[in-house]
């Protein structure tokens, strides 16, 4: 079991932080994508192997860090343009170097923590999760740099002074940092579970869902092909529908998201349309006061209470 959760962690670790690395690789380079990607996975194997815990703590562990690197973009794209890669390599390593070095130092502590299986009180968790101020105030603090005019070797020590400080946060607080994360596993595991509970409702409304999306883009098409048109108007030109354009339409109107790219323009279609967007609004309060429902009977039948459906009306 221990090996299959070291695997699902760096499996999910890797593909997640490729998408991030292939994503900002074109700006911050290669060689710092590369970084970020081997750096999170060595910590995931590292938390995996020492200290074996669910799935769910893995995957908590790898959010955080997914989080980390796509806030350590942000702040070095907004407020560290022009640092030499070696700062960046180095100020990237520090607050993860900091978090396995705690964790070796407080490793008997952290293994009775990881091996927790309840959630937290709220109090506890608000204590657990104090850390995340401070870290936040440091990189609201570097948003100075870019006014103080720093650049070449004192924009490269400012740089690397505010991971140092980051990096001294996490090891002075490691074990609340592992608390937090601990209790963000355990809460993935019951939202999952939740979400187990849910296929069958969930699957009924999507059915249904695609069953109006494909009516509806069948009528459009019908419409646009049978009445004198055009009907449509589509990135500015009016013109003839496709019936993959019409799918797409009437996605877009049932969710009422309404990008206008495609645009009705007789009264017709723009008829049909609003009937759909009814349709839609009414099968999302529907079906969500459904999914519900069925949710609070599954988990009274599971503590062996009597389900009550629906209140009786007065």
């Amino acid at each position: 079991m221990p090996r299959r959760r070291f695997a699902k962690g760096i499996v999910l670790t890797g593909t997640l932080l490729l998408l991030i690395a292939f994503a900002v690789g074109g700006d911050l380079g290669i060689g710092l994508a590369a970084t970020m990607v081997g750096a999170a996975v060595a910590a995931v194997a590292y938390f995996s192997v020492a200290f074996p815990g669910s799935t769910f703590f893995s995957l908590a562990l790898t959010n955080s860090i997914a989080v980390y690197v796509s806030m350590f973009v942000f702040l070095s794209e907004a407020n560290f343009e022009g640092v030499a890669p070696a700062a960046q390599h180095a100020g990237f390593l520090l607050p993860l170097a900091a978090l396995m070095v705690g964790a070796f130092l407080r490793r008997a502590e952290i293994r009775k923590v990881v091996g927790g299986s309840h959630v937290r009180s709220a109090a506890e968790l608000r204590r657990s999760g104090w850390w995340l101020v401070p870290t936040l105030g440091v990189g609201v603090l570097t948003f100075a740099i870019p006014a103080s005019g720093a650049t070449g070797t004192a924009l490269d020590l400012a740089f690397v002074a505010a991971m140092g400080a980051v990096a001294a946060l996490v090891l002075l607080t490691v074990t609340n940092v592992v608390v937090f994360l601990v209790d963000a596993g355990l809460l993935f595991e019951e939202f999952f579970a939740r979400l187990e509970r849910l296929v069958i409702p969930v699957y009924a409304f999507l059915t249904f869902y695609s069953l109006i999306v494909v009516a509806f883009a069948a009528v459009y098409k019908i419409v646009d092909r049978m009445v004198p048109g055009p009907h449509f108007q589509m990135v500015g030109e009016p013109r003839a529908i496709s019936f993959s354009d019409a799918i797409y339409f009437s996605v877009v109107t049932l969710s009422t998201v309404g990008y206008g790219d495609v645009l009705p323009i007789t009264g017709a279609v723009r008829l049909i349309a609003v009937i759909e967007v009814i349709f839609g609004v009414t099968l999302l309060l529907v079906g969500f006061s459904e999914i519900m429902s069925y949710s609070r009977e599954v988990e009274a039948r599971r503590r062996g209470a009597p389900a009550a459906r629906e209140e009786t009306d007065a």
